[in-house]
């Protein structure tokens, strides 16, 4: 198939440049890309051998032909494991211009590897990110969003391998895409596949992920409505998401199948992933919420887990043994605030870790099973058919007959055992591996989109400032791996809630999502935002690295 390459020329590019200066703010990062209006930036993933692959996520439809469309591609030009420290795009598009509509990289092209639709020379019927039923005879919808994405290389070298990404919708896709570089750092796209999820009663709004240490994607089920399971089989909630209509997609999905709520939720695992027949594995181990992504520690056994949305917990699972994330140990985490100090920019926390409980991934499908069969005709206003409260609370108080509630109900169940409960819009989370491992990179990253509601009220445990624009964290590691502290390190602003357009300054990020750590300890951040025009790609620099 013949590559997609779309090329800007920044030098010609007519541009309004940036208000203020971060000369004097080592926590100030520099721009790196724009994307076209209306588009979110997704999928940030970098290979062994530096290649940066990343997504244009659902771009506004009023654009110029394909780029209406949702795209994912890749960067050329750029090596990421040696990317040059002054390298910026000083200016953001003017509101009107032709660049304001397409990707802006600040040296190089970016490449678009397939969009929304594309056929792949027939692999894909339906088209890359079309969503189908489990036989795979007939569409349910197609996507504009994707998000993850994963390399896996088939060739020493990293000039060769499957590219993965992940379709956020409802129900859930994952595509697979054959891939080879040229010596001009291009690539060329070969046979393409849709990830078949059948064998776990599919999956949906698969959002950020990561590749684990054994080289397999690990996908997030990002389920909004994880804590409203008494709601999955009313037929008049439209609000929610996923809404009644998107639970008659799965159900679509599963050939008439009425869907069980507590299949949805987790951590799936692409095992077997370069071979004609992936195998999904969903991990329950890893608890029911609204996975935004999972990070893996190099002890191979300790997994980070955010939630995103409101008033949401962090999570930690203890595997039982290393490489294997189907037994272990699920805790949330206990914050503590510093005495005297509410400014969001500089107020950190100890963490705490509240074990919920212990268990594997067969013991706790046999939990879920019991919750088969449950449809729209069983739904009484103000009733419940799944785990009710009485049972959370019994489960807390240790007089439940087992520990399904942790794993089914998991944000209710932190809750009740007194984890902090206040997150909001807590997105990416992610470490070098290596640098991790041998102490260069000590840190882990969090993005917390929007800090506002139950983090900058008066009660509870985050009681700071509010940030419409957005932090990002770096998280404290102790020997094992625990996470024992959480501080800011860039804090997005200032807001402006007047602003016709960018109600962030565009001289910083804005609600913050993907994040990835280079190997020099740098740290990149993409953008999820209306409160810039273009969504933008940022590089931080650590104050040590400077």
């Amino acid at each position: 198939m013949n590559k997609k390459v779309l090329s800007v020329a920044i030098a010609s590019a007519v541009m309004l440049t940036a208000c203020g200066s971060d000369d004097d703010a080592s926590n100030n990062p520099k721009r790196l890309a724009t994307l076209p209006l209306g588009s979110e930036l997704t999928g940030m993933f970098v290979s062994d051998s530096g290649d940066f692959f990343f997504n244009v996520q659902h771009p506004s439809n009023s654009l110029p032909g394909d780029e209406s469309k949702a795209a994912v591609g890749v960067w050329v030009g750029v090596d990421m494991n040696n990317l040059d420290k002054d390298l910026e795009l000083k200016n953001v598009p003017e509101l009107d211009s032709a660049e304001a509509k397409t990707t802006v990289v600040a040296k190089g092209e970016y490449q678009v590897l397939g969009r929304e639709g594309d056929n792949f020379s027939g692999d894909l019927p339906f088209g890359l990110g079309n969503i189908t039923n489990a036989a795979e005879d007939a569409d349910i919808k197609q996507s504009n969003d994707p998000d993850f994405n994963a390399f896996i290389a088939t060739k020493g070298d990293g000039s060769e391998g499957y590219l993965f990404t992940a379709w956020e919708d409802r129900p859930g896709g994952m595509s697979r895409i054959k891939l080879s570089k040229n010596e001009d750092g291009s690539w060329n796209t070969d046979a393409a596949m849709n990830i078949d999820f059948s064998n776990v009663n599919g999956t949906m709004i698969n959002c950020f992920g990561t590749l684990s240490p054994w080289n397999t994607p690990l996908t997030s089920e990002e389920n909004y409505e994880a804590e409203n399971t008494a709601n999955w089989n009313n037929a008049n909630y439209e609000n929610g998401y996923p809404s009644y209509s998107d639970v008659q997609n799965i159900q679509t999905y599963l050939g008439g199948t009425y869907p069980n709520p507590y299949d949805y939720g987790y951590i799936v695992e692409v095992t077997e992933a370069t071979t004609a027949s992936p195998v999904p594995v969903k991990h329950f181990t890893t608890g029911r919420s609204a996975h935004e992504n999972p990070v893996i520690m190099p002890d191979n056994m300790t997994v980070y887990l955010t939630d995103d949305g409101s008033d949401k917990a962090f999570y930690k699972l203890v595997t039982d043994n290393p490489n294997d994330l189907s037994s272990g140990t699920l805790y949330a985490a206990k914050l503590t605030q510093d005495e005297n100090e509410t400014d969001s920019a500089k107020a950190g926390f100890d963490i705490e870790w509240i074990e919920l409980a212990s268990a594997n991934n067969a013991e706790i499908e046999q939990w879920i099973r019991e919750y088969d069969g449950i449809d729209e005709a069983d739904y009484v206003e103000g009733e419940n058919d799944y785990i009710s409260e009485a049972d959370i609370t019994a489960w807390a108080n240790g007089e439940a007959a087992d520990d399904r509630v942790a794993f089914l109900e998991t944000l209710k169940a932190a809750k009740a055992k007194g984890a902090t409960v206040e997150f909001t819009k807590m997105e990416g989370i992610n470490i070098n591996y290596n640098g991790l491992k041998d102490g260069s990179v000590p840190y882990m990253y969090v993005a917390m989109s929007d800090v506002k509601s139950t983090m900058a009220d008066t009660e509870g445990d985050i009681q700071v400032t509010e940030n419409r624009c957005g932090i990002v964290y770096r998280f404290v590691l102790d020997e094992n791996y625990n996470a024992t502290r959480m501080e800011p390190v860039v804090s997005g602003g200032p807001y402006d809630s007047e602003a016709a357009a960018n109600a962030c300054s565009v001289n910083g990020i804005a609600n913050p999502d993907n994040i990835v750590v280079l190997n020099d300890g740098r740290v990149l951040i993409g953008e999820d935002t209306s409160k810039h025009e273009n969504n933008m790609l940022w590089v931080y620099t650590p104050e040590a690295n400077n």
